[in-house]
């Protein structure tokens, strides 16, 4: 709303002048940390259910040995092609991303394996994401996803992790998890493509 309106509409002269020295983005995300804080402590009650269904992880990164990339041959001048990973960057659904694939095809063609990685790897980030991730490492031919929670939270406690237990029990062999540095580092073994790896994050998901 205040994107929409104006912060100046709803706040006074101070806050003004404070919103327009740091940007209204950054305003609101200082906004948002202050509420997530406040939810997490003095109201920590009143939003217990709140904290076991929430998304824990809301940015996954993803490090990799794999190419994804928009390459030379498929898009030859380098300022287009920094301005589509700008563009890619800013994708925050489903729906757009199958819109900036069906552009990519239409002005140069069918995409070549590297940049339909690149997108895969989007989906793959955002999956990591959802379970609780804040880092996802793809190489060596396993992959590892590092929880952004710490060892008292109430993620542990939630709907999604009792997925995770629960595929990990399924899997034995294939997946391990164990603490490192504080955090929780689950792995697993004989993932060599950004689509294993989406197969796998999408096992957790979707267990009854």
């Amino acid at each position: 709303d205040l994107d929409i309106r104006g912060a100046g509409n709803i706040l006074g002269a101070e806050q003004s002048g404070f919103i327009s020295e740091i940007g209204i983005e950054m305003y609101q995300k200082i906004l948002d940390e202050a509420m997530a804080e406040l939810k997490e402590t003095e109201f920590k009650e009143l939003f217990t259910k709140e904290q076991l269904e929430k998304k824990f992880a809301t940015d996954c990164q993803l490090e990799t040995d794999l190419e994804l990339l928009i390459p030379e041959h498929y898009v030859a001048t380098v300022q287009e092609r920094l301005n589509l990973y700008k563009e890619l960057d800013n994708v925050a659904t489903e729906e757009a991303l199958l819109v900036f694939e069906k552009q990519l095809e239409d002005r140069f063609g069918p995409l070549p394996e590297e940049t339909a990685d690149l997108l895969q790897a989007i989906r793959l980030r955002w999956l990591g994401g959802t379970i609780g991730f804040e880092k996802l490492t793809l190489k060596y031919g396993y992959m590892a996803g590092t929880f952004a929670a710490k060892s008292d939270s109430p993620y542990f406690q939630s709907e999604v992790f009792g997925k995770v237990v629960q595929y990990i029990q399924v899997h034995p062999k294939g997946v391990t998890i164990k603490e490192r540095n504080e955090k929780l580092r689950m792995r697993f073994e004989n993932i060599t493509t950004v689509k294993r790896g989406i197969e796998s994050l999408s096992g957790i998901l979707n267990q009854n």
